[in-house]
C-alpha cells in the first residue's frame, strides 16, 4: 500500500467513525470518564506524571509489543497504535488460526465495557516503509502475508513478524480506550481460542502514579492489574528508571 493510498483509506475510516460515532458513544456511555492514556508527547502528562510510550505484555501464548502512533509532524495521534507480534498464537503458523484485535475501557467504579467491533489495521514493513496489505482488515491468517513474506525471502511466520510492524486504526482520537485485546480464532470455529490484554500507551510509568485517577481516585482495579510493572511498587524503583524500563518495550 503507498502511503496515498494509505492516506486516502485512513480518510474514508475516518469519515465512517464520524458518521456512526454518535451510537458508539452511547453504548458505552458511562462507562468511562477518565482515560488511563495521556495525550502527550513530552514525556510528562498534564498532572507532570512520567509517560511510558511503549508496552510489552503476554499471555495464553501470545506475545506483544506496543508503541504508540506520531504522525509525520511529530504529533502523538491516538487514533493508531503500532503493535509488533512477540509471540504468535497457537496454530497461527499452521494456518489453523487468525488474529484479530479490539479495545476496550474501565472506569473507578469497577465497570469495564469492551467495543465489540474487530479493529481494522494493516501490515508495513519499517525495512522499506512499505504497506504489505492491499486494503485494511480485521482479521489475518498467515496464508493472507505468506507469499507476500516469501517474495522477501522469509518463509518463517515468526521471522516474518519479528521484521514487520502492524498498525492497528482505534478509531479513538481523544483516547478514551485504555486497553487492547488481542485475540486468536481457530478456523474451525467463531469462538475465540486465546486472548491477551495490554494497555494502549502512552500511560503512566510509575505503577504508583498509574493506580490514581487525576482526580485523586482509585483507577479501575482491572486496568491497575495489566500495568507492566506492576510487580515492583516496592521495590523502589524511581519514576525515572520505570519510564527507562519502558522505553526498552521500544522498537
Amino acid at each position: 500500500m503507498t502511503n496515498a493510498n494509505l492516506l486516502k483509506t485512513v480518510l474514508i475510516l475516518s469519515l465512517a467513525a464520524m458518521m456512526t460515532a454518535c451510537g458508539s458513544n452511547q453504548q458505552a456511555s458511562g462507562t468511562n470518564d477518565l482515560s488511563s492514556r495521556s495525550n502527550t508527547t513530552s514525556g510528562t502528562d498534564a498532572a507532570n506524571k512520567a509517560v511510558a510510550s511503549c508496552n510489552q505484555g503476554s499471555g495464553s501464548g501470545i506475545g506483544v509489543k506496543l508503541k504508540s502512533y506520531t504522525n509525520a509532524a511529530g504529533a502523538l495521534d491516538m487514533s493508531y497504535v503500532w503493535v509488533k507480534m512477540a509471540t504468535l498464537p497457537s496454530g497461527f503458523s499452521s494456518n489453523t488460526s487468525s488474529i484479530s484485535f479490539f479495545k476496550w475501557l474501565g472506569n473507578p467504579t469497577g465497570s469495564t465495557y469492551l467495543d465489540p467491533a474487530k479493529l481494522n489495521f494493516v501490515i508495513q514493513d519499517p525495512t522499506t516503509g512499505q504497506y504489505l496489505l492491499s486494503t485494511w482488515t480485521t482479521s489475518l491468517k498467515w496464508s493472507d502475508v505468506s507469499t507476500t513474506a516469501q517474495s522477501i525471502g522469509i518463509t518463517d511466520a515468526q521471522t516474518f513478524f519479528n521484521r514487520v510492524n502492524i498498525l492497528v486504526y482505534l478509531n479513538d482520537a481523544q483516547g478514551a480506550y485504555d486497553v487492547l485485546k488481542v485475540a486468536s480464532y481457530t478456523s474451525s470455529s467463531t469462538a475465540v481460542a486465546s486472548q491477551m490484554d495490554i494497555l494502549l500507551p502512552p500511560y503512566s510509568a510509575n505503577p504508583a502514579a498509574y493506580a490514581t485517577e487525576a482526580d485523586g481516585s482509585a483507577r479501575n482495579s482491572a486496568l491497575q492489574s495489566l500495568h507492566p510493572f506492576k510487580s515492583m511498587t516496592s521495590q523502589g524503583w524511581t519514576t525515572a528508571q520505570y519510564q527507562s524500563m519502558a522505553q526498552s518495550f521500544c522498537f
